[in-house]
């Protein structure tokens, strides 16, 4: 005797509502976020990014960081890809609201970073040099933690023979920062330290 033939968990449904189906969860795999930025929100990352760090003694790697306003003002493309907000400090910051749709679903992270410059001593430097760079915040695959620690630090060394190739590192939430010498582009770094930090750094409004 032959038994009726049943049926495929898959021919349960029509084809559209499959298709509907599959929308749907692949709305909810991309997910989409958004985040207001706000001008205190800056002031307070700003008032820890311009600070010093340094390792107590007369050798000890020295690192001062205060905002590069030259670079943060020229900056005028809000929710644009990698560099959707630029912290700006003293009541500068932008206010605006960004919607970001994740990777993969027709958008793009969102890229939140300071500019800053500075000066390094100590460690592996003869002399005070001049530094600038950025620092790169939060975790930029969540728009609920675009403020997140730790930042990446990514400085490199200026003047017309730079004493450094680039100078590296991690600022932790408990405010110490993890740092790393490159003197040489293709070299492992040659200086490694973690610099506590020692309080606000003496910057200029130019």
């Amino acid at each position: 005797m032959n038994r009726p033939r049943q049926k495929s968990p898959r021919s349960r449904f029509s084809p559209s509502r499959r298709f509907g189906l599959l929308g749907l969860l692949a709305i909810l795999a991309c997910g989409t976020g958004s985040i207001t930025f706000t001008p205190d929100e800056d002031d307070a990352v700003m008032a820890l990014l311009e600070s010093t760090w340094a390792i107590e003694g007369t050798d000890g790697l020295q690192l001062s960081l205060c905002e590069d306003r030259v670079r943060s003002d020229g900056w005028d493309s809000p929710g644009a890809c990698k560099e959707a907000h630029v912290v700006r400090g003293d009541g500068r910051g932008l206010e605006h609201k960004e919607d970001a749709a994740g990777i993969g679903c027709g958008g793009c992270f969102l890229g939140v970073r300071a500019y800053v410059r500075g000066l390094v001593s100590g460690g592996p430097f003869s002399e005070p040099v001049r530094v600038e760079g950025c620092v790169e915040l939060g975790d930029l695959w969540n728009v609920d933690k675009v403020f997140a620690f730790p930042y990446r630090v990514n400085l490199t060394c200026t003047g017309e023979v730079p004493a450094c190739d680039s100078i590296t590192g991690e600022l932790q939430e408990n405010g110490q920062l993890d740092l790393e010498v490159h003197l040489d582009f293709d070299m492992p770094p040659e200086y490694q330290e973690t610099l506590p930090l020692q309080g606000a750094a003496s910057c200029t409004t130019e």
